[in-house]
């Protein structure tokens, strides 16, 4: 790739070039031709899972986006059609919390009481994108070749609208349900998480454990003084007690304690460790035994039916913690619940949704519940009601978002059934290929078998409606899923007959309409326009309108009244938001003067020339307008009389069409009418079609008692919002015909761990909850970016690393290449910025200076084209590069077909780093020398087809310095990245023959430089023989030898110590050869420092020693030939660039 004098567009390995690059594939639009070119081949279908672009993206993104890249480029090369459609994530308290922090709102209740839903909803809506640049930056500056002008978005109401359907596809299937459960509850974000949820939050915490005492409440005078021993370790839960569960199998024992003569304490047998004191045994028996015991309430409650505080048998008791008597609290517990359920036990719900305490009287009424406990526990302490307190660690679920602590909390909330589809969920996971394999099994596997109902309601404000109706006369329930289901639903709707004003003055002159009442009331129907509302009326007759409603300008009323004197409707109604557009200072004007002031139709929505009113305010009053009409009118049939502009906005909107298909839109004739139906949807404040709260919350639908049905409050679980994505996506709606949308499932997909709580695991279980495969066939896990620490990477540590500062730095081949190279996908990765830094010079800087060299040295001109491959070259060494790349591209193919991303890496970095760049360049520099030879053509066409099939394997994983070298080698087509994958040829006895010798060669010549280095003799210094036990070996393989060692001969000797030995002596003559080679490497730096180039011969003056000047003129023929001097000399040096130099003799 060079620019029109000749130079490299992609120079070096540097940030710069790669920008070179990106502007390149932008301006020749090479994403899109890639897609272009293969539109014809097999589907390879990609998932991509939704981020949310309201906070910047991390170097966890880039991990993410690396493996993903890689594969669909690969797969692209491979011939597949490869559609990367973008998603973006907006719903839920990631939004929320965002838009709490900027309007300084503290608790949810603040919400409705401060701000109002519709303004809180508004805020989160501006707020989803607000780091959308920062994304697609790094998208565009990462090589991510995503489809961005498409993405999917959550929040559209086309997306809602599908889940919907899929909602109530579920529902169909019976398998969507309420119910009142205990369920994890962030007091904070007001709302229940979900199992998947919950699991993202679990952290390890020490905090006080109780031994609370339970008197015994009868009265019995042998246990008068007795105590059941209750422990638990959440003191805040003990007002909501209700009764104390034994289990009925296990032994339990009275002891009196030495220290407290006549106090007798009751707890399980094997239990009695936590005693920690002297103490004698009773009395013993059964669980069973004590079943309906009575005992006095520790905080007695007057809403306590009078069969609560007893004892009650329950089997998930357990001996393994605490004393083996639990206690009962059925708000605050799924076992507990359960219990109070069979035992009929009142649930006292003594916390607020706020997680603050409900106990009026108490110290502790009102405080948070964390805050309560001290206090409880003091007052029991007081009242000789506490045995010990113990501190305790254990896992504590926080709130995923939020990280305040949870509470379990006993709610109505909706559910979907997903244990009667474990079994779907199980035998569809065992046919995913997983990365690692153990997750499938393991994490993924053991989370499916112990699936719960997955609970999907939130009592939140931003997020998917749940689309399910209630009716408070017959509470029957009633799920959408369709927004023309609310129409069918409509318990009075209204139809509407949309009509324009008849022809009027300024329409014959082409004239922009006028607006001030002056000009307006001149603006008179023409003669022809009062015959074409005459005539439309006669057709109005059959419509049997019952209402009219005008437009306040004299044409559109002239016209109203036209009509109502020929229907009989005798009064009309002035709706002043009718109007027609105001048109600001072009009033009067040509309207191809108006029209000139827009550039393109999408600028009719928010410029506004000459304080014109745009599309958008046009399509806000108006559709205020119709609002009205239909509450107004509701059930009748109504003519609206107005103007073209605020019909076609109007119908457009009433429609759900997007602001760039309005221009599709039907746009009335004057005099000209359309029949709508008003729909029974909800519409924001500025006129939109938006499904979101409160709007959809208004929207009533008849029931078949004879009532209207409400909203259900309560929005979805935003997990659900990219679990049915592969639905969602693509519009599907379950009414159409096809049980699933046309690209499904994923070929693959890829996040990192956490997604199997997560993305991985709704992804499944929707397409299981719908009867069908999984939706993904193949997933990759990417283990967690972690600081060189180990430790998560937060801005409060200030670990945080920022990706673009280190594409800025390093370049986005060089933070890829680290993550492809670096250790296992699923493997965790303790990040240093050193390990970048060491990607680049490893590999990179190798590659480059491999290319670097052969454009240098270069005999042939390129392309290259197959010739080269299928050519026989003569030099063994150029055939064992041949041989050697097939074998390795036959390599990194089969790894990337299995999806094994850092073998194939790695094999790719060993070949250019050790065969071509070690071994294969070294052992061509002397043929290269030669200028015009046939070795030294050979070796140039040999090199630089192995290049361009390089270039062309690395693509996938190193999109810059590949096109870069593809483009400089003059590969064929405009960019690497429309190049098929390479073929490679299929290994012979007589490859591998050639593979195995030169292994050989390869091994004696490091044994021999070993023998060197045990010497202490540099490589430069020649040595006169090298002795071997290997006699198989052909010429030009010892000749190879010979160079690297630097020994003037190999010899073949049967019987040796070692496999190989090392003449160490060195003659006169050699050493005088040494210093020359010496002096020959001194001058080549020389020539370096000045920026020559090898091609350009210089003169080259020599002041020494006698002695030293005696040993160059002995070889004055191999300096010249070696530095590409035209002219050895001695003596002065003249005006020429000197250096100083040293030669160990």
């Amino acid at each position: 790739m060079a620019d029109e004098k000749g130079f490299l567009i992609y120079d070096s390995v540097s940030p710069r070039s790669e920008e070179e690059i990106l502007r390149f594939w932008k301006d020749n639009g090479i994403f899109e031709k890639s897609l272009e070119s293969r539109k014809k081949g097999k589907l390879f279908i990609f998932y991509e899972g939704p981020p949310y672009a309201n906070g910047l993206p991390g170097i966890h993104h880039v991990e993410s986006r690396s493996f993903k890249d890689i594969i669909l480029r690969y797969k692209t090369m491979r011939g597949f059609f490869v559609p990367r459609r973008a998603g973006w994530d907006t719903h839920g308290l990631p939004t929320e919390m965002a838009v709490e922090k900027a309007l300084g709102i503290k608790s949810k209740r603040e919400i409705e009481e401060k701000i109002g839903v519709e303004k809180f909803v508004e805020e989160a809506k501006k707020n989803v994108f607000t780091f959308i640049d920062a994304w697609e930056k790094l998208t565009d500056r990462m090589a991510y070749w995503l489809d961005l002008k498409n993405a999917y978005v959550t929040m559209t109401n086309g997306y809602i609208e599908s889940l919907w359907a899929v909602i109530s596809k579920i529902s169909v299937e019976k398998l969507l349900y309420e119910d009142y459960k205990v369920l994890p509850w962030c007091p904070r974000c007001g709302t229940s998480l979900s199992s998947h949820e919950l699991a993202q939050g679990y952290r390890k915490v020490k905090e006080n454990s109780i031994y609370v005492k339970f008197p015994l409440a009868r009265d019995n005078s042998s246990k008068q003084l007795a105590s059941f021993l209750v422990w638990t370790t959440t003191p805040w839960t003990l007002s909501g007690n209700v009764a104390l569960a034994v289990n009925p199998k296990i032994d339990y024992v009275t002891i009196e304690c030495a220290e407290n003569s006549g106090e007798w304490l009751i707890l399980a047998e094997p239990r009695l460790n936590v005693i920690e004191r002297e103490y004698k045994i009773i009395n013993r028996e059964k669980g069973a035994a004590l079943v309906g015991t009575k005992y006095k309430a520790l905080y007695p409650n007057s809403a306590a039916a009078g069969n609560s505080y007893r004892v009650v048998a329950a089997s998930f008791v357990s001996t393994e913690e605490g004393s083996g008597i639990v206690h009962i609290a059925p708000a605050f517990g799924g076992d507990d619940l359960a219990v109070g359920k069979k035992e009929n036990l009142p649930t006292l719900v003594t916390v607020s949704e706020e997680g603050k305490m409900k106990t009026p009287g108490a110290l502790w009424d009102g405080k948070f519940i964390k805050d309560a406990d001290p206090l409880i526990i003091e007052d029991l302490n007081k009242r000789s009601l506490l045995f010990k307190v113990e501190s305790y660690e254990h896992d504590y679920p926080f709130c995923w978002r939020c990280e305040t602590p949870l509470i379990y909390y006993a709610k109505s909330s909706w559910f979907f059934k997903t244990t009667a589809v474990k079994e779907k969920m199980l035998s569809e996971n065992a046919k995913i290929a997983w990365h690692p394999k153990y997750l499938r099994d393991g994490r993924f596997g053991s989370w499916l078998k112990e699936n719960v109902d997955w609970g999907i309601s939130r009592e939140r404000y931003w997020g998917t409606p749940l689309p399910i109706w209630r009716c408070d006369r017959c509470k029957k329930v009633k799920t959408i899923g369709a927004l023309k289901e609310l129409d069918e639903l409509n318990p009075n709707p209204t139809n509407v007959v949309f009509m324009r004003h008849g022809e009027a003055l300024h329409n014959i002159k082409n004239r922009v309409n006028p607006f001030s009442p002056e000009n307006d009331s001149k603006d008179e129907l023409t003669e022809k326009g009062r015959k074409d509302v005459i005539a439309s009326a006669e057709k109005l007759k059959k419509e049997n309108i019952e209402v009219i409603v005008s437009s306040p300008s004299a044409r559109a009323k002239e016209t109203a009244e036209i009509v109502g004197n020929t229907l009989g409707v005798k009064n009309i109604e002035i709706i002043p938001e009718l109007y027609d557009v105001m048109i600001g200072k072009f009033e009067g004007e040509p309207i191809s003067e108006f029209k000139k002031e827009f550039s393109s139709f999408g600028e009719r929505f928010t410029k506004k020339p000459g304080g014109a009113e745009n599309s958008r305010e046009l399509r806000k009053r108006v559709m205020k307008a119709l609002g009205e009409v239909r509450v107004k009118c509701a059930g009748k049939k109504v003519l609206v009389v107005s103007h073209g502009d605020p019909i076609w906005v109007a119908i457009a909107t009433l429609e759900g069409l997007k602001e760039t298909d309005y221009k599709e839109s039907f746009y009335p004739s004057p005099a000209e009418f359309k029949k709508i139906k008003l729909h029974n949807w909800p519409y924001n404040p500025e006129g939109e079609l938006d499904l979101h709260k409160p709007y959809i919350d208004k929207i009533l639908i008849k029931c078949d008692c004879g009532n209207n049905m409400k909203r259900v409050l309560e929005v979805m679980d935003v997990w659900f919002d990219s679990g049915a994505m592969p639905f969602a996506s693509q519009g599907w709606l379950s009414h159409h015909l096809v049980a699933k949308p046309p690209n499904y499932p994923a070929e693959y997909i890829s996040e990192a761990i956490d997604q199997t709580r997560g993305w991985f695991y709704t992804l499944l279980a929707v397409s299981s909850l719908l009867g069908l495969e999984s939706s993904y066939k193949r997933v990759l896990s990417l283990g967690l970016v972690l600081d060189e620490k180990g430790e998560k990477m937060s801005k409060s540590k200030g670990n945080v690393v920022d990706p673009q500062m280190l594409m800025e730095k390093y370049g986005a081949d060089a933070v890829r290449w680290y993550f492809y190279t670096i250790n296992q996908p699923w493997d965790d990765k303790l990040f240093r910025e050193k390990d970048i830094q060491d990607a680049s010079r490893r590999f990179l800087m190798i590659l480059w200076n491999s290319f670097v060299y052969w454009r240098t040295y270069k005999e042939v001109e390129l392309p290259l084209g197959s010739s080269t491959s299928k050519s026989r070259p003569k030099l063994v060494i150029n055939k064992w590069i041949l041989v050697k790349w097939s074998e390795v591209l036959s390599t990194v193919t089969k790894n990337l077909e299995k999806y094994d991303i850092v073998a194939a890496a790695r094999a790719l970095e060993n070949f250019v780093v050790e065969d071509l760049s070690r071994w294969y360049i070294r052992r061509i520099r002397e043929h290269m020398k030669h200028e015009k030879s046939d070795a030294a053509k050979e070796c140039s066409a040999t090199l630089g087809f192995v290049l361009l099939e390089l270039s062309k394997a690395l693509a996938p994983f190193a999109p810059f310095i590949s096109e870069g070298i593809y483009n400089g080698l003059g590969g064929e087509r405009e960019s690497v990245h429309l190049e098929s994958w390479p073929s490679f040829a299929k290994a012979t006895k007589g490859s591998n023959l050639l593979l195995e010798n030169m292994e050989k060669i390869r091994e004696i010549v490091s044994k021999g430089l070993e023998a060197r280095q045990k010497a202490g003799i540099k490589i430069r210094q020649p040595l006169q023989k090298l002795q071997v036990t290997n006699s198989k070996l052909q010429k030009e393989l010892l000749e190879l030898i010979k160079g690297e060692v630097n020994v003037k001969s190999v010899e073949f000797v049967k019987a040796l110590k070692e496999e190989v030995e090392l003449d160490t002596k060195i003659t006169d003559e050699l050493r005088e050869e040494g210093i020359v080679r010496e002096f020959i490497r001194a001058v080549q730096d020389f020539r370096k420092g000045l920026k020559l180039t090898p091609q350009e011969k210089v003169e080259l003056a020599v002041k020494s020693s006698k002695e030293f000047e005696k040993i160059l003129k002995a070889h004055k023929n191999l300096i010249e030939k070696e530095i590409n001097i035209s002219d050895l000399s001695f003596g002065d040096l003249g005006e020429s660039r000197t250096k100083e130099i040293s030669i160990d003799k």
